[in-house]
Order: C-alpha cells, then sequence, then structure tokens
C-alpha cells in the first residue's frame, strides 16, 4: 500500500464512508465495501500466503499438455500460477 498511496487514500475513504470512526468493521459492512474488497483480493493474488494448495488425487486419467496423468495421481495445485497466468 506504501507504493500506492493513492490506492490506500480511496481504500479508507470507502471504509470511513461505509463503517464511520466509531466502530470496527464487520460482516454486515462487505457487501458495501467493494474497492476494500477489491484491493485485498488484488493484494493476496500478488502476495499468496500458502502459493501450493492441499494436495489433489486425480479421479480419472487425464492429459495435460501431452502428458498422461494417471488415475490415482497425487496432485499439487500451484495457487500462485493460477493467481498469475496471463492466459
Amino acid at each position: 500500500m506504501s507504493l500506492y498511496p493513492d490506492v490506500q487514500r480511496k481504500a479508507h475513504e470507502e471504509l470511513d464512508r461505509v463503517v464511520g470512526p466509531n466502530r470496527l468493521p464487520d460482516f454486515e459492512d462487505y457487501h458495501e465495501l467493494l474497492y476494500m474488497k477489491a484491493v485485498l483480493l488484488e493484494a493476496m493474488r500478488w502476495m499468496v500466503v500458502v502459493p501450493l494448495s492441499l494436495p489433489h488425487r486425480v479421479i480419472r486419467d487425464d492429459e495435460y499438455k501431452g502428458y498422461i496423468i494417471p488415475e490415482g495421481t497425487i496432485v499439487n495445485p500451484n495457487i500462485w500460477f493460477v493467481y498469475n497466468d496471463t492466459t
């Protein structure tokens, strides 16, 4: 946020407008804090807390880019790559 003070200012203004100065935000505010939600999602996309998800087991034979992935294979989804794929 320090690199983008205009984003920080706009998020703070939205928080002040929706929540006000006398309380903390709660789940009822979620649908009104659209800009704040977008900022948080973008921050999490840029800096993934856990880059790999939980292991998954392939339920049937599959093919990916010419490689055969047999049924029962354990795969670890790369969350960072999913969030940063340019396609």
